[in-house]
Parts: structure tokens; C-alpha cells; sequence
């Protein structure tokens, strides 16, 4: 019998843990490398908005490294659980 997962609680879990996984790779990266070890910004830079009225900049960035990776991990593995 499978029972109803929230959708918006898997979301929450993802963020919390990239958010976690990042913070500790930010404090914990210079005694181990391993962790801050990730490709750099990735994402969506200086996109301009033009319509006549309204501009806008959007600048949208994500740092991935390996500690924000396996937060991630651990997000699924935790709503897996409940």
C-alpha cells in the first residue's frame, strides 16, 4: 500500500540539504579540500529584460560542490525514510 508523499516536503528536504552541504563545504573546504571541490558558478548571468516599460537584470547562480552533492544525497535518503 503506498501512502502520500508532499511533494512541496521533498523540495524543502532538497533545499535544506544543498543549503547544509554548501555551508559545510564553506566552513570545513580549507581542512578538506575534497568537500569545496565542485566546477564553479554555473547558471544564468546578466540576463536582460527589455519590454519597453519594465526592465530587468536577472542573475541566477548555483555553486555545486561535493558536500552540497552529498546533502542532496541525503535529502532524497531522508524523504525515502519517512
Amino acid at each position: 500500500m503506498s501512502r502520500y508523499r508532499n511533494p512541496w516536503l521533498l523540495i524543502l528536504l532538497l533545499v535544506t540539504g544543498v543549503v547544509l552541504g554548501s555551508l559545510i563545504a564553506n566552513a570545513f573546504g580549507k581542512a578538506v579540500p575534497l568537500l569545496s571541490y565542485g566546477p564553479g558558478p554555473m547558471g544564468l548571468k546578466d540576463l536582460d529584460v527589455n519590454l519597453g516599460v519594465l526592465y530587468f537584470n536577472v542573475t541566477l547562480l548555483l555553486q555545486i560542490n561535493v558536500a552540497s552533492l552529498i546533502g542532496l544525497l541525503l535529502a532524497v535518503l531522508i524523504f525515502n525514510r519517512l
